[in-house]
């Protein structure tokens, strides 16, 4: 086991006094979360993906960071830090070819890595750090979400933002999602008597920064601190996975004894074998304070919790050209496959379903033996009795035409299913112009489309900012008809507001008064988002966590 030397408390550097804690919360089934804490090293990572998926990307982030707890980084810490975050994005993307069923899977990404006297940070998605600097609480990260971009934009108040439709898009994750990773990277001082506090959306979204404020300024230990944070959120309602880490900036000089070891906590604590999954490990590979974790664990060889069955691999060439088949076949046919290894498996269990020994063939009767093998040869002076010995092999063809019946109505039961969940699903793109509701995935089996126009509104593209416009492109996702009523209602309310503004602008230069918009008062420009706010539409890594993913 590579495990890291104690930190001292005389260390002529400073050090975190540190500690973290998750839960899953008072709705959620599993915890999707995934956090660390350790001497040089605070991380939190916050999975999204539906009922599987998030907590394997979450527990692959955190595995492949915590090897970064030592205090050897000098100037390169952050290039360290990019670099460990950006490989873990790679692992996640070869889990997901591994077992299709994670497909989409992501996670946000917080962390903060202490060399010398300085603290890098990198960020993406909507998990947050904080400072609390001379008893004021002040947060460092901003959120990559849509509603965030809106409050930017001056178009919705913070408010206004706490009901959104779309607050639970988030524009920026960490990976599956069909484009790399844009980072919020930073220097920060590592000032002695500092706390940070990382956090997921679970903690500031039920408990209020007044509370959240007092019990960092009041709560001395770490430890005591976390769970006094997590005990709030809770007590608003527990909605989603909490996790939180804190960690205390110390002088060199401070007496305070630090573990040998740091804190892993979440999905990466309770389901190990899922860090292990898109990767191979090696003895000489180096993964730090996890091997207190991974001690002697294997990557799992039996189906993850929430995931379909994945088919095993089949005895023949069959599986040529596979790798090409896109999520939505896979998981069509994955059904039809385990049904044909199940039946497999079934006839190789039979313990009538042998070889005979060569000993026992050679004893065997002759017309048991000559009769089956060459028709051609047949024995009249075989004893007919012996000839039913031979009974169940010839029976054979009809277990042929039975399994094969199971196989063709297994793929006929996952056809329908997959197409019941495709109708199930809606989405909102351009149409002609305008703004168009579509029933389906945006997407197509060879000459199979496989979404259709539900509905055209009168929504005009060209009244929507430029941002709005891109991700019309990209199209809009919704898993259900209201919430795609809901992203129309949305669009409606900003194209109204620009046309009022273009209006208003006319009056100006002309002196003439204004057409009035279709509510009766003039909107107020939504305006169009600046490059770096628009960076998160440009590389489509938009996902939508939802009530049923988080």
């Amino acid at each position: 086991m590579n495990a890291q030397s104690t930190t001292s408390p005389h260390s002529s550097v400073p050090t975190f006094h540190f500690a973290a804690r998750s839960d899953t919360g008072q709705v959620r089934k599993n915890n999707q979360d995934s956090g660390y804490a350790g001497a040089h090293l605070l991380l939190i990572a916050d999975g999204m993906g539906g009922h599987a998926g998030g907590d394997v990307a979450s527990a692959i982030t955190v595995s492949r960071l915590t090897f970064l707890d030592e205090a050897d980084h000098d100037g390169r810490v952050l290039d360290d830090l990019k670099a460990a975050i950006l490989a873990a994005n790679d692992q996640i993307g070869r889990a997901v070819v591994e077992q299709s069923e994670l497909a989409g899977m992501g996670t946000t990404v917080t962390a903060l890595l202490q060399a010398g006297d300085r603290l890098a940070l990198a960020h993406i998605g909507d998990s947050r750090a904080y400072v609390m600097h001379k008893g004021e609480i002040i947060q460092v990260t901003q959120d990559h979400t849509f509603v965030q971009m809106l409050v930017d934009e001056g178009r919705i108040t913070l408010e206004e933002a706490d009901t959104h439709p779309q607050r639970s898009v988030v524009m920026r994750v960490l990976g599956d999602v069909g484009a790399a990773p844009e980072l919020d990277l930073s220097f920060h001082d590592a000032v002695p008597g500092d706390r940070w506090m990382l956090c997921s959306d679970g903690l500031t979204g039920f408990a209020s920064m007044q509370d959240i404020h007092d019990t960092l300024a009041t709560v001395a230990d770490p430890g005591d601190c976390c769970e006094r944070l997590i005990e709030l959120a809770l007590a608003g309602g527990g909605g989603d996975n909490v996790t939180v880490v804190v960690g205390d900036v110390l002088d060199p000089s401070d007496d305070v004894d630090i573990d040998d070891f740091g804190e892993a906590v979440g999905s990466v604590r309770v389901n190990p074998s899922y860090a292990l999954l898109g990767g191979q490990r090696t003895d000489s590979t180096d993964t730090g304070q996890m091997d207190v974790i991974f001690d002697e664990v294997e990557a799992p060889t039996v189906p993850i919790e929430g995931l379909a069955t994945p088919p095993p691999e089949p005895p023949s060439a069959a599986t040529s050209g596979s790798d090409d088949t896109d999520a939505t076949t896979a998981a069509l046919a994955a059904p039809a496959a385990t049904a044909t290894a199940t039946a497999t498996r079934t006839s190789a269990d039979d313990p009538e379903d042998t070889e005979v020994p060569p000993d026992e063939a050679a004893t065997a009767p002759r017309s048991a033996r000559s009769a089956v093998r060459d028709d051609d040869h047949w024995d009249e002076d075989a004893d007919l009795a012996d000839w039913g010995d031979e009974s169940p092999r010839r029976r054979r063809p009809w277990i042929t035409v039975l399994i094969a019946g199971v196989v063709v109505l297994a793929i006929v039961v996952a056809a329908l299913s997959g197409w019941r969940y495709v109708q199930s699903q809606y989405y909102v793109a351009a149409s002609d112009g305008t703004v168009a509701v579509y029933q389906g995935l945006p997407q197509s089996l060879g000459p199979i489309e496989l979404s259709s126009l539900e509905e055209s509104t009168d929504v005009t593209v060209t009244d929507l900012s430029t941002f709005s416009q891109q991700r019309l492109e990209a199209t809009i996702p919704a898993d259900s008809r209201d919430a795609a009523t809901d992203v129309v209602d949305t669009l409606r309310a900003e194209a109204t507001r620009n046309a009022g503004s273009v209006a208003g602008e006319t009056t100006e230069q002309t002196g003439e008064d204004p057409a009035p918009s279709p509510s009766g008062e003039n909107g107020v420009s939504g305006g169009v988002a600046d490059e770096s706010e628009t960076s998160g539409a440009r590389n489509g890594a938009t996902m939508d966590r939802g009530e049923a993913e988080r």
